[in-house]
């Protein structure tokens, strides 16, 4: 893993050790440009874990192909579609300090390992995220998430919007095994994650650098009534386990977009990159 850096006078600080972590349940298009855009970082040093959950046999021996030809991917076979038992799972068997979240449809940035390591060793938060560049299925620039920063913008964004993108993130294993890791659902498993940790006063910030390219595309899991109001329930555990003025905004917010989930935009609001808006 991950050597210490120099800093002046010459003593070295350590720095992180990462391990990033993919589920992947069904091939796609672009799984082999989301694995490159790992296994090709300027920081090559990390070890790479890929649960294959519920895939077929074809699936299990493309991955095998790529790990045949790379030292640092590490795989595991499950018979369990959800994705939170195999982040889970993951999260179990890696070995770095820090879990670098990965989909099987993104693409990362040439310096999103280095970028995130140099962060991470100057501060040692919980969650780090980053903002992210959207795409299409062509690989077009379409959008920007640009994310809340820092902890207190991020508390008060979850109250009603995206905090993390949850493939961009870097989550310390320790806070997330002592948070009991990811406790299910169907689509917003993240979005629980989050709740409990602000709940736990956990240390969370985004960095305004795009370090991933999130894909948008039409077999893509999106905003639904069932995951709005899934959300919803989460608010709900929030507001009985700690009622406060918080909490019932929260919820609130929750319940109302459930209600209206059909005419949210939903990602594709996020703005156009500069060069295609008319201002």
């Amino acid at each position: 893993m991950a050597a210490g850096i120099a800093e002046p006078g010459g003593v070295i600080a350590p720095a992180p050790s990462l391990s990033v972590i993919m589920a992947v349940k069904h091939d796609n298009p672009w799984l082999a440009q989301a694995m490159n855009s790992v296994l090709t970082q300027e920081d090559g040093d990390f070890e790479f874990l890929i649960a294959a959950n519920a895939c077929t046999d074809a699936l299990w021996a493309t991955l095998q192909e790529h790990a045949a030809r790379d030292a640092r991917i590490r795989l595991f076979r499950t018979a369990i579609g959800q994705l939170a038992f195999n982040l889970n799972l993951l999260a179990d068997r890696a070995q770095g300090e820090y879990l670098v979240r990965m989909d099987a449809d993104d693409v990362c940035e040439p310096r999103r390992i280095r970028v995130l390591r140099q962060a991470l060793r100057l501060e040692r938060v919980d969650v780090l995220g980053s903002a992210v560049t959207l795409i299409d299925a062509d690989d077009r620039p379409v959008g920007r998430m640009d994310l809340p920063c820092s902890q207190e913008e991020i508390r008060r964004a979850l109250r009603s919007r995206t905090a993390f993108c949850h493939p961009a993130v870097a989550l310390r294993r320790q806070f997330l095994l002592d948070m009991r890791g990811y406790l299910g659902g169907f689509t917003s498993e993240d979005t629980d994650l989050w709740l409990r940790a602000a709940r736990a006063d956990a240390t969370m910030k985004n960095l305004p650098d795009a370090l991933l390219r999130y894909r948008i595309h039409e077999k893509q899991s999106t905003a639904t009534r069932a995951g709005y109001a899934e959300v919803a329930g989460q608010w709900l555990r929030e507001l009985l386990t700690a009622p406060s003025g918080y909490t019932i905004l929260g919820f609130g917010t929750a319940l109302v977009k459930s209600l209206l989930a059909p005419i949210l935009p939903g990602v594709r609001r996020h703005r156009r990159p500069r060069a295609e808006r008319h201002e």
